[in-house]
């Protein structure tokens, strides 16, 4: 007699977390690779000392380059753990080239992988692989964020401004979906169930404010961007979002750089010091292009208008810079900037006030 055997449901798939429980203990049988993702645009005056550091503790370097009109594709194909990959739009969209970045770091890197979110102008210090915290990196479970300090670079290499908070700017992956903003996004993966590994004493080198006259350019360009797109609409809080007059280091303490941080590096050979200056940014030509669309009287009441458009818009046309206004730029009277710089500072005042206030901490302004 033949026996019969009920026929079973399928069983249901297990849920994500206790899935990631499962993964977690078992050890992987292949290295941990570190695989550093990083978007790129015009970043030539600093994209050698990068990659040249970068080099020494990734084994994987994925750069999504958008369009660079300077050598940043030449200097990135001299270096053979680079893999350089296409961001062909013209726009600034920091979600979609990160997600570019990830899809193709998953694509060409097997697990276990840790995920490293670092600009061009960040520089991991020379003495963060020899730290017990890198170890701890290396040995976190999928699933964990990685916090590190990132330090501003500040007058000279040698001096920084330190902030309390840590960044995430690395992810042990385990595939999780990433959703990150337009603009202004966490560049890694923070799903609600992530474990956070704040590691304090691996620091990354900021050196945007080394280079002052770019970093204007840049706070110029987002201040456009977000008048355009909407995303900042009171105009009060766009100035003081991106005034440059304003000095920062109320937010943080100035202090020497440790010699640990260059050492190691300059050591190698990697010059860490020189930062190349220029007259103007293609921030400054972006604008320009966007005073021709949409036309300056938008942007009047902006803080953007310390800046000689002018002589800029002749550069460009002088150098064949294309979709630059074909005719002088028309900037606000003279009264309208002088008045709107005095109902400024007196925002910046009445917000330094609430925060004494309320004990929230706030930058200080010149």
């Amino acid at each position: 007699m033949r026996k019969r055997f009920r026929r079973r449901k399928p069983l249901a798939p297990l849920p994500f977390r206790l899935r990631r429980r499962i993964v977690e203990t078992v050890s992987p049988a292949e290295p941990v690779r570190v695989v550093v993702l990083t978007p790129v645009r015009n970043e030539a005056w600093i994209l050698e000392r990068f990659l040249s550091v970068t080099s020494r503790f990734a084994d994987h370097i994925i750069v999504a380059d958008q369009r660079s009109t300077d050598e940043s594709r030449a200097i990135c194909r001299r270096y053979p753990k680079v893999v350089l990959i296409d961001n062909p739009t013209d726009e600034f969209n920091e979600r979609d080239r990160q997600l570019l970045l990830l899809r193709q770091a998953r694509a060409l890197v097997p697990p276990p992988r840790v995920l490293m979110a670092l600009d061009a102008d960040e520089i991991l210090a020379a003495n963060a692989v020899h730290t017990p915290s890198w170890q701890r990196m290396l040995a976190a479970p999928p699933g964990t964020i990685v916090c590190f300090e990132r330090v501003d670079l500040y007058g000279t290499p040698d001096r920084c401004m330190r902030h309390e908070g840590l960044r995430p700017l690395a992810y042990v992956d385990d595939g999780v979906e990433h959703t990150p903003r337009d603009m202004h996004s966490t560049r890694v993966p923070i799903p609600d169930y992530a474990g956070r590994l704040m590691l304090d004493d691996i620091v990354v080198l900021h050196y945007a404010s080394l280079r002052p006259s770019a970093l204007a350019a840049k706070l110029r360009w987002y201040n456009v961007i977000e008048n355009v797109r909407g995303t900042c609409p009171w105009v009060f809080k766009r100035r003081f979002r991106y005034a440059m007059h304003v000095d920062y280091t109320g937010a943080g303490r100035v202090e020497p750089c440790s010699v640990d941080w260059l050492r190691g590096w300059e050591d190698a050979g990697i010059d860490m010091r020189t930062v190349a200056q220029e007259q103007y940014y293609w921030y400054d030509f972006e604008v320009l292009r966007y005073l021709k669309q949409h036309g300056a009287r938008k942007f009047w009441l902006d803080d953007i208008w310390h800046f000689d458009w002018e002589a800029c818009r002749l550069h460009a046309k002088r150098r064949s810079i294309p979709d630059v206004p074909a005719v002088p730029v028309h900037a606000p009277p003279r009264a309208l900037v002088v008045a709107m710089d005095a109902l400024s500072t007196l925002h910046r005042v009445q917000r330094r006030l609430r925060h004494r206030l309320t004990g929230r901490s706030g930058p200080r302004f010149a």
